[in-house]
């Protein structure tokens, strides 16, 4: 493969002219006849001065060898580590007459990759994708399509994605990610005297290596569990229970699909439309109907605020989870900090299925992918292609010898678990090892993931009036087919296509206080936001529509979201900003009400007193009509010395929205 490699190189370098310098624009010219031989080629390469190839990746730090931190200035990479790369780069050179080097992403990957292949000046060769940003990265068509490449790509490339080869990696390299396992606190389920039999407590490890782990036995085992805890105290928020399944229930629909051999998007496409995905959403509305899965919905909505069960699974709130294995060191450390420590087990199949069957399969989704932007020359993308399998192969192999040469073993582990647990932390070990799988979940990468999960959980929360997912999918699949179709055409053009939304901000101090009896239409809102685009710059906020229509300015209160802003940039993408409303009376002459929290931190010595948020010090701030106004909270730092130990006594004060205030003292801690 590399001799192939070097032979395409070599007849598109044979005449490059010099490039220097990091610029991804510089023609490469080719004179010579494609014919020519592999040792005329090889001779022309090293009489050429290098030509560079830059890399515009996620984890700079991890690759970059010439990388320095950018606080202390000194390189970020270990010594001895750094010239293992250092050495990979001169190996590079030699045997590809290439020059990689690294440059940085300067913002939001999808904002400045946009922005640079617009402008005919890609951000670099070759520019690393992270996890989530594919989707909307394909839906700007930016992306050379590597199908005229395909020999180029190895024997196992990465799969069509609308109907093309895009990414660098093979189907078996890059990084891969587990999306959430299912992991437990070993401690709570040794306490519960109804899963031992004859003394022994019943593993979630035993009964999947007995072949018994299935949806209907998970499902018994979390009702034993939760009976045992129905009365229970958390042990750092006893006003907490300890509850059997708190988990993300999109962690559990993505796990119980692929447990079900099925899949969002797969290799052969969209595949929400199978039994296998319709019986999967069917089990998790049973655990969610019998209480047996609980998740932190927020009010109104089927949404769970982000990793809000991590928090819950480390404070000790519940004996199942599904949460990111990079979450499970800090998991690990808590659940140690109580004695306790943390079990891994695969997601259980359905009944009828064999625990044997390949069908069964976690969710395994991709992680960063790297692609070459449009814009890169066709002379230059075999040498791009070439210098990404080299760098690759030769990382790989020098992590492999480090590998071996620390005596370590290809054995997988999921970090944080106990896998020297006397019972069963070699179980564990050998499940988590075994249990493995191609990338098999594409549906974040084409950006049909989160689509899903709100017409699924509408439909199992009951959330904004949805009906059972059978129904509320035929009615809502054309929001994703037609996406879907949608961008694929877009992939069959020339077209690049802006998908990003401009930037509303409040450019107004304080809050919205509005007296009330105002009348809304004497209200100017034009000078309080103003608006960005990625591509177009300033917008004329003028051009916004200001709607107040959640809020009463006939009656006090504070109104949520009272004024929500809207604007489209030239590509009609559409910005939004919203802003709280407060219609306060302007006759109160009562004084507001202010309480200090009875107990605080202190600040730390040298700590930024600009910066503190008076809130960690206020237990509420209101004015006579029961307004909130935390917001307008002052404070007196004339005596105060940050520099110094000690304690010093400052005022805050408080004025509500009528200009009445309230002072009080404040004993403040410096440590």
């Amino acid at each position: 493969m590399f001799k192939k490699m070097r032979r395409i190189m070599g007849l598109t370098l044979a005449s490059a002219v010099l490039v220097t310098g990091c610029s991804t624009k510089q023609a490469v010219e080719t004179t010579t006849p494609k014919a020519e031989s592999n040792k005329q080629t090889e001779s022309a390469n090293k009489s050429e001065s290098p030509i560079v190839i830059t890399y515009a990746c996620t984890n700079r730090d991890q690759k970059d060898p010439y990388y320095k931190d950018p606080v202390t200035g000194e390189y970020y990479m270990k010594e001895n580590e750094r010239q293992v790369y250092i050495q990979i780069l001169e190996e590079i050179k030699e045997e590809l007459n290439v020059d990689l080097q690294f440059v940085a992403i300067p913002g939001l990957i999808w904002e400045v990759l946009l922005q640079s292949v617009l402008a005919g000046d890609p951000l670099a060769d070759l520019v690393d994708l992270e996890i989530n940003s594919q989707g909307r990265i394909l839906a700007q068509n930016v992306i050379q399509p590597l199908d005229d490449y395909l020999d180029l790509l190895g024997d196992n490339p990465s799969p069509k994605i609308y109907g093309k080869h895009f990414f660098l990696e093979s189907a078996a390299s890059g990084m891969a990610w587990t999306l959430s396992p299912l992991v437990y606190n070993i401690d709570y389920i040794e306490a519960v005297e109804a899963l031992k039999v004859n003394g022994e407590t019943v593993y979630p490890t035993d009964l999947f290596n007995d072949g018994n782990w299935t949806w209907s036995v998970f499902t018994d085992y979390l009702a034993t569990i939760d009976a045992h805890y129905a009365n229970s105290q958390a042990p750092e928020r006893p006003e907490y229970r300890i509850d059997a399944f708190r988990t993300d229930y999109t962690e559990t629909l993505i796990e119980a699909i692929h447990a079900n051999g099925g899949a969002l998007y797969g290799d052969e496409g969209l595949q929400i439309d199978t039994p296998e995905v319709k019986q999967a959403v069917a089990y998790v509305e049973e655990l969610i109907n019998k209480g047996l899965l609980k998740a932190n919905i927020i009010e109104g909505t089927s949404n769970t605020p982000w990793a809000s069960q991590a928090t819950n699974f480390n404070l000790g709130e519940t004996v199942f989870t599904e949460i990111e294995d990079w979450r499970l060191g800090e998991a690990a450390s808590k659940a140690a900090d109580r004695g306790q420590s943390i079990g891994f087990i695969p997601f259980p199949r359905p009944d009828h299925m064999a625990a044997d069957d390949p069908n069964y399969q976690p969710s395994v989704t991709k992680g960063s992918s790297t692609i070459i932007p449009k814009g890169i020359s066709e002379e230059k993308i075999p040498i791009a292609i070439a210098t990404y399998n080299l760098f690759t192969e030769k990382v790989t192999k020098a992590k492999a010898e480090l590998k071996a040469a620390l005596g370590e073993d290809d054995t997988k582990t999921l970090k944080g678990t106990d896998i020297f647990h006397e019972k069963i932390g070699a179980d564990t070990a050998e499940i988590y090892n075994n249990w493995c799988a191609p990338v098999n979940e594409y549906s974040i990468m084409v950006g049909v993931y989160w689509n899903f999960m709100e017409i699924a959980g509408d439909s199992l929360w009951g959330a904004n009036g949805s009906p059972r997912f059978d129904v509320a999918w035929e009615s809502n699949k054309n929001k994703i087919t037609d996406k879907l179709s949608t961008i694929e055409a877009l992939l069959n053009t020339e077209e690049i296509k802006d998908n990003i939304s401009p930037q509303v901000d409040k450019t107004a101090e304080g809050v919205f206080s509005i007296p009330v009896g105002t009348n809304p239409s004497t209200l100017t809102w034009t000078d309080k936001f103003s608006a960005t685009d990625n591509l177009d710059g300033p917008l004329d906020i003028t051009t916004a529509t200001f709607d107040t229509s959640l809020t009463d300015f006939n009656t006090v209160g504070m109104y949520k979201d009272g004024i929500v802003v809207t604007i489209n940039d030239a590509s009609e993408n559409t910005g939004k900003a919203k802003a709280n409303i407060f219609v306060y009376d302007p006759a109160n002459k009562e004084a507001p009400v202010l309480t200090l929290k009875e107990e605080y931190r202190s600040i730390s010595l040298d700590e930024d007193t600009s910066k503190i948020n008076w809130n960690d010090f206020v237990e509420s701030a209101v004015d006579a009509d029961g307004l909130n106004v935390l917001s307008t909270i002052t404070a007196d730092l004339s005596t105060l010395d940050p520099t110094t130990k000690g304690d010093y006594t400052i005022g805050l004060t408080v004025t509500d929205f009528a200009n009445n205030s309230t002072s009080t003292e404040l004993v403040l801690s410096v440590k």
